[in-house]
């Protein structure tokens, strides 16, 4: 299943707990272990590659 989220997109699958994030235009952000741990992800992306 894919979520929108702002500006990017999860992608949920129910046989895993980890969770793919990309940007709406595809850039790769990285995989959160953990569906708690996206906000974390998102964050650090952010922090590091600025707009």
């Amino acid at each position: 299943m894919l979520e929108r989220y702002g500006t990017y997109v999860l992608v949920f699958d129910a046989d895993r707990d980890e969770v793919p994030v990309f940007t709406t235009t595809g850039r790769w952000v990285g995989e959160a272990a953990t569906p708690d741990a996206i906000g974390h992800l998102i964050h650090a992306f952010e922090n590091t590659n600025p707009p």
